[in-house]
């Protein structure tokens, strides 16, 4: 009697072609994907703050590229302290302060306290990464535009509030009990803002996708 030996058969779970070609080509979008929005995000950042550094060199009165034209039609640097210093004032109104805004530059408690608002006061740089930020990302222009005037317009009300508390804590006289550089209080405090604007924007991406 003849018996057949058994065979047994092994099968190893080779990844196929189509699988690692499949793999392959997701990596690359990825990686075109984040290029992509690099690009996009630096190039966007390096136009908003680069261009308002150079546009405050040619409507500064004195300046060797001084434009009056630029500086008195277009001059979106003097409307933005503008809102800043009225928005602050009327902050400052609430703690039950009369202000004046002497020019076009300062805000003020008369004969107690006054905040001169010079061009690093004015939180271009924290608004050109937040626009960047958003400009970068893949959703549609609807949603980046109220994202993007929504978190513009924190920043700015965040800005107002803190040269408000500024000058009157200088009216009341709380920085002789309180050594602290209100530049880095307020850095801090931009910080966990654009933080928790960065978080919420992508989430909302993410639901979106």
């Amino acid at each position: 009697v003849n018996i057949a030996n058994p065979i047994i058969l092994r099968t190893w779970n080779r990844p196929s072609n189509i699988q690692s070609s499949g793999i392959q080509k997701q990596k690359h979008l990825v990686n075109k994907a984040f290029t992509k929005y690099a690009i996009i995000f630096i190039a966007v950042f390096l136009v908003l703050y680069g261009g308002t550094y150079a546009f405050i060199g040619i409507t500064a009165p004195g300046g060797s590229y001084y434009s009056p034209w630029l500086s008195t039609h277009l001059n979106y640097v003097s409307w933005l302290r503008s809102f800043i210093l009225h928005g602050a004032s009327l902050f400052t109104n609430l703690y039950g302060f009369e202000t004046t805004i002497p020019d076009a530059y300062t805000i003020s408690i008369p004969n107690l306290a006054s905040v001169h608002i010079v061009y690093d006061c004015l939180g271009y740089g924290v608004l050109s990464f937040w626009i960047a930020y958003v400009a970068a990302n893949r959703i549609d222009i609807r949603t980046k535009l109220v994202w993007g005037l929504l978190g513009m317009l924190l920043i700015i009300v965040s800005n107002m509030v803190r040269i408000s508390i500024l000058l009157v804590a200088s009216a009341k006289r709380w920085h002789r009990a309180f050594n602290v550089d209100h530049h880095t209080v307020y850095s801090f405090c931009n910080y966990i803002l654009i933080i928790l604007l960065v978080l919420l924007f992508s989430k909302r991406v993410r639901k979106l996708a």
